[in-house]
């Protein structure tokens, strides 16, 4: 059994950029490991890397998908200390989900830092901020097999015939290195899940945890598995 919080996050909008599209952006239904890491640098106050954090677990529902005109601007400098200038300007089609959940599940220590959140949350981009609506203590229990949603699935769970999963593959950011770099750390193929489809079953080792109290089962990204993704 695992001590945990389970911390519940809510907000208007929220979007997780579908990599590789530029003229029509699309959203992600689950947002990718770097947007939870970023979740946890700005309640802590802190730049938060994958060693930082033992393990997480998350899933994230929510009511419909909507589809906004978004204006790039576009800019450049003639030198590193000079002023930008706007150069040009372009408009684009942007979908974004509308009233998301995120069910985040960490270590107990965590809760403080998301009591007093030291910078604003965000579900993806600055105009998606979001609160805490909850924060409860749980415990997680291991389980080999259950039916998720609304999570995402390392390539090799979805590739196993032992599952029964109906993912949409995509090579998903890990993490980031901190302001002003913003060095990629790593990708990784994963099943994205989404919440309004059917549950994927999924038979699995060492992967799984259930809710004590909601019976929800996720699946959880431990220190050990998250670094070695990022070293490959």
């Amino acid at each position: 059994m695992i001590s945990a919080v389970r911390i519940v996050i809510i907000a208007y909008t929220a979007s997780f950029r579908v990599p590789n599209f530029v003229a029509h952006q699309l959203t992600l239904s689950v947002p990718p490991l770097s947007t939870i890491y970023g979740l946890l640098s700005a309640a802590a106050g802190q730049w938060v890397l994958p060693g930082n954090v033992e393990w997480l677990a998350y899933r994230c529902d929510y009511e419909g998908k909507a589809m906004d005109l978004e204006a790039i601007m576009t800019v450049e400098r003639s030198k590193p200390d000079n002023p930008a200038k706007i150069v040009g300007r372009n408009v684009i089609e942007r979908e974004f989900l509308v009233m998301p959940r995120l069910t985040l599940y960490l270590p107990p220590k965590w809760e403080d830092y998301f009591r007093k959140p030291r910078y604003p949350l965000l579900l993806g981009r600055t105009q998606d901020v979001a609160s805490v609506e909850s924060i409860t203590p749980v415990t997680l229990e291991p389980v080999e097999e259950g039916e998720v949603s609304g999570v995402l699935l390392p390539l090799e769970l979805v590739m196993n015939n032992r599952n029964r999963v109906d993912a949409w593959l995509q090579n998903l950011p890990i993490a980031f290195t901190a302001e002003p770099e913003r060095r990629l750390l790593g990708v990784k193929i994963f099943g994205v899940v989404d919440s309004r489809r059917e549950p994927a079953f999924v038979q699995t080792s060492g992967w799984l945890v259930r809710d004590s109290l909601d019976k929800t089962v996720v699946p959880i990204y431990k220190r050990e598995w998250v670094t070695q993704a990022i070293m490959k």
